[in-house]
């Protein structure tokens, strides 16, 4: 019986070849050190290559404005919440501004930026104020109107920026329209208007 040692040295299939001579060594070293460098080829290639991308990148960066979301370019951040007057452990706690009333807010946002098709300033209350129209796309409007519809009699959030600037209690659903009003100047309502649709 033979020991691993043993089985191990006559498992090697290099011991089975036989050795080359030093004139086999140099003729194979020779072709080698003639032929072309792979090495440059490569070089060749990488660089090629990353100049390629390099390329793609700059291009994609000064086209990708045009054809982002105006979500992505907004300058006010819009959301409508559902919220609930009583705490909940799912439940975000919020206060209302300038009120300081408490509320609580569902993690996950009704609408956003990326819903909204329109928005316009409008006359508020009084001659000197001024609102914004909120039109939502046909997506967005049936987000707002299933939520709102299943939510009846409890507080929707609307938040700019990350506050509250409302929190009406809904009575019927709501659909394809939503208003902020306020005392806001116009240059106010402007910015408003104009930033949450990216412009």
């Amino acid at each position: 019986m033979k020991t691993v040692g043993e089985l191990l040295r006559s498992a090697d299939p290099l011991g089975y070849e036989s050795s080359w001579s030093s004139q086999q060594r140099l003729a194979i070293e020779e072709r080698v050190l003639a032929s072309p460098h792979a090495g440059s080829r490569t070089w060749l290639r990488r660089t090629w290559l990353t100049a390629t991308a390099t390329l793609v990148l700059i291009a994609g960066i000064a086209v990708a404005p045009r054809f982002s979301s105006s979500a992505l370019q907004a300058a006010v951040r819009f959301e409508v919440r559902l919220a609930e007057e009583s705490p909940a452990p799912d439940l975000q706690p919020a206060i209302i501004l300038p009120s300081g009333r408490a509320i609580y807010l569902h993690e996950e946002a009704v609408v956003t930026n990326a819903d909204i098709a329109e928005a316009n300033v409008v006359r508020g209350d009084s001659p000197s104020t001024f609102g914004v129209e909120v039109t939502f796309d046909a997506e967005g409007a049936e987000k707002m109107w299933i939520a709102t519809g299943n939510h009846l009699g409890k507080p929707v959030a609307i938040l700019v920026d990350g506050e509250i600037i409302a929190a009406p209690v809904v009575r019927s659903p709501i659909g394809d329209k939503a208003y902020l009003t306020g005392d806001y100047s116009r240059a106010e309502a402007e910015r408003l208007a104009g930033g949450m649709i990216g412009q």
